[in-house]
């Protein structure tokens, strides 16, 4: 994923970026030297072995850039002129301005209180959410302590920050080890935000109990229970209440997929007994960047109501010859009488940018409600 996104922080892009800031630096008197801004985007290619920008990831091109204005503004007043850059030129908010916060992060000059301020007003052009971890972990306590403040903040990008910045498992980001270890450290935070106004907040506190599940399964389950209890919602509106059940669902999206009983409980989907599944497929040996077809054959024997959840499992080889197992989410339906339904399928093997497929023996699993009904094998041919 993040290579789709580097485009964004371009080489024209972040030297567009300095010029905007030289131009802001003539009202603070100061002379913002272009040259050496340039020159130090291309010291960092070297310094990681890369001659050309294109070889940089995402997360390097916003370090180069960072680092750039960090050798090249003026410690006393660098912040200043890097925030007023980007509330003078609509063009700077969104990715560019990851830059500006990632500059602020690795700021020697400025201490915890300060550059939260400048973050704050920063992740409102699209978020602080990697740069606030460089003063997370210098000072977690005390950090968490400002993020408090900050849970009531007009701005939804501010309160956002409060749940992204703190997520312990953030894709792209430092991993915070502290939270990892400790989580309670962080819940009073996500419990504040779970009623949240703003989907774009509800949908982050989703998303760092989804990391917390990892680490901290049965917390992240007794949290669902107690925040899906009907004395916990009896005082939401009926949009609240949905909205509060939609968040708990994305949040216990890992224990789906692992087929955690309590969880498939909280939401009806109850130990599937009187459901057999049959797997077969008319071509086991599957060109590469072909597809894999295959059928299942669903028996419910009995006129019980069901709330079914079909998930299929493919086990994908993997370079050391080890297979791989990945969820993929099928079906969700109700049944209330007896069934005999076959259902077809086609799982994909084209190339993608996030998974490399390697040839050889792979395996297909299909779970219902968390249980594993049927498998198939089959192979991939190479390219």
């Amino acid at each position: 994923m993040a290579e789709l996104f580097k485009e964004n922080l371009s080489l024209e892009k972040i030297s567009a970026l300095g010029a905007s800031i030289a131009e802001q630096g003539v009202d603070y008197d100061i002379e913002f030297d272009q040259a050496r801004f340039q020159q130090k985007l291309t010291d960092y290619c070297n310094e990681q072995g890369e001659e050309d920008w294109q070889l940089l990831s995402l997360m390097q091109r916003l370090r180069a850039g960072a680092q750039a204005l960090h050798f090249t503004m003026p410690e006393e007043k660098g912040a200043d002129i890097v925030v007023a850059a980007l509330q003078g030129n609509e063009k700077l908010s969104g990715w560019l301005s990851l830059v500006c916060c990632e500059y602020i992060g690795i700021h020697k000059a400025l201490n915890l209180s300060q550059g939260l301020q400048y973050l704050q007003q920063l992740t409102e052009f699209f978020s602080a959410e990697f740069a606030i971890r460089h003063f997370i972990l210098k000072q977690p306590e005390e950090s968490l302590a400002i993020l408090t403040t900050w849970l009531e903040h007009d701005n939804h990008h501010v309160r956002r920050l409060v749940s992204e910045g703190t997520r312990p498992r953030l894709p792209w980001g430092v991993r915070l080890s502290i939270f990892i270890e400790q989580p309670e450290l962080v819940m009073p935070l996500l419990t504040a935000l779970r009623d949240d106004d703003e989907e774009y907040v509800r949908r982050s506190v989703a998303n760092h109990l989804n990391d917390i599940a990892k680490d901290h399964p049965q917390l992240v389950i007794e949290t669902a229970q107690q925040w899906l209890a009907a004395e916990a919602l009896e005082l939401l509106s009926k949009s609240q209440k949905k909205q509060r059940t939609k968040l708990v669902r994305h949040a216990c999206r890992t224990l789906f997929k692992q087929g955690e009983p309590e969880v498939m409980a909280l939401f009806g989907y109850m130990p599937a007994d009187d459901v057999t599944c049959s797997l077969s497929s008319k071509n086991k040996r599957v060109p590469f960047s072909g597809e894999f077809e295959f059928e299942l054959v669903l028996d419910k024997n009995t006129a019980k109501n069901n709330l079914l959840m079909v998930d299929y499992v493919v086990h994908f080889q993997k370079a050391n010859g080890k297979q791989a197992p990945k969820v993929f989410k099928w079906l969700n339906r109700s049944f209330n009488t007896t069934v005999n339904e076959k259902i077809s399928k086609k799982h994909s093997f084209k190339k993608i940018t996030t998974r490399t497929y390697y040839s050889g023996a792979h395996k297909l699993e299909v779970i219902v409600n968390g249980i594993k009904k049927a498998q198939i094998e089959f192979e991939l041919l190479e390219g």
